[in-house]
């Protein structure tokens, strides 16, 4: 029995969708279309806190690979998996269920593995996933590649010089500790069906895939299957956003809401667990790309001369970044923000 279809902001036409088609490399952009970028993705940001990117370059069959190796590492035994639990000192590794909490009223069904690094023996061993590694290098360094392109077209946006985000964000994967930024494998099993306690009628579920929350950082690139869940605040209504197949979608993280004073606000999203049955019997697989700054990154005034005037008023300032002065740095505030969710 097919999934019911339900209305999201994608099949309402409301998610602005931006086309990298012709942009060329992050080493050798073409000028034009970066500038053009840039303003699309600062308009999008502002008004509705997150976008689709499509004709990105990269490959979906990059995605299904990584989503069948992070499969079969959850499907080995506890004892294999605690060899790569997350480690604080640098976020790479793997987080089990529990870990990490966004929501303390539901548990939270979710398996990720944090790649901070990209050193081979950080990673799974060959015998235990194999092409883990093969499959996950090349397409964490796309994503790095297409976070470079976006600072560049942002910085045009800003009246900024292009190398000038590039400079701030130069250690992302680089593996000598300078710079957080982290591609995440996200898993989130199926719903187990004592879910629903029948005294409740449906009102009192006790699980959920993630949490209410807002990403840390610059902003956020997000890849996901068709299953669905992702919700965000609009309004201060949660919508669902819907699926575009192949398209990924950006979204601004609290280091950059409050680097903007919320001109671009950091958009509060969560994953929900389908009501449809179908949908809750399946897994869900996706892929974020939390781009950050150096940790010592001196960040630049920016101009905004290209921001909307005046830019609408939908999205609230979320609690961390009210007040930007007070954060001293990029790792500080990644720090506190690790230290409210990690159990």
């Amino acid at each position: 029995m097919a999934a019911t279809q339900e209305e999201t902001l994608l099949s309402r036409c409301e998610v602005p969708i931006i086309d990298l088609a012709h942009i060329g490399t992050d080493t050798c952009p073409m000028k034009t279309v970066v500038r053009r970028i840039g303003q699309q993705l600062v308009t999008a940001l502002s008004t509705k806190g997150l976008a689709l990117l499509v004709n990105h370059g990269i490959a979906e069959e990059k995605l299904k690979a990584v989503y069948a190796d992070l499969d079969n590492f959850c499907a080995l035994p506890e004892g294999c998996q605690s060899q790569y639990l997350r480690n604080p000192d640098n976020n790479h590794g793997y987080v089990k269920p529990g870990m990490e909490q966004f929501d303390t009223t539901k548990q939270e069904l979710r398996h990720s593995f944090n790649i901070t690094t990209l050193l081979p023996s950080a990673m799974p061993a060959q015998e235990e996933v194999p092409e883990f590694t093969q499959h996950a290098f090349p397409l964490a360094q796309d994503l790095t590649n297409l976070s470079r392109v976006l600072l560049q077209a942002l910085a045009y946006a800003f009246g900024i010089p292009p190398a000038t985000l590039l400079d701030c964000h130069s250690g992302m994967l680089k593996s000598d500790g300078n710079n957080p930024s982290t591609m995440r494998l996200l898993y989130y099993p199926p719903v187990p069906p004592e879910d629903e306690d029948p005294c409740c009628q449906g009102k009192c579920e006790k699980y959920t895939r993630c949490g209410a929350h807002a990403d840390y950082g610059t902003f956020t690139l997000l890849t996901q299957d068709s299953e669905g869940g992702l919700e965000v605040k609009l309004n201060d209504k949660w919508q669902s956003v819907g699926h575009l197949p192949g398209a990924i979608l950006v979204q601004t993280g609290e280091l950059l809401a409050g680097w903007t004073t919320d001109l671009l606000p950091a958009l509060m999203h969560r994953v929900v667990v389908p009501s449809d049955n179908y949908a809750r019997a399946r897994g869900r697989h996706c892929v974020a790309f939390f781009c950050h700054p150096d940790n010592d990154a001196k960040l630049p005034t920016l101009p905004l001369t290209c921001a909307p005037s005046p830019a609408p008023p939908v999205l609230a300032p979320h609690v961390h970044v009210t007040l930007p002065n007070r954060i001293m740095n990029a790792a500080h505030h990644l720090q506190k923000r690790f230290r409210e969710t990690y159990a």
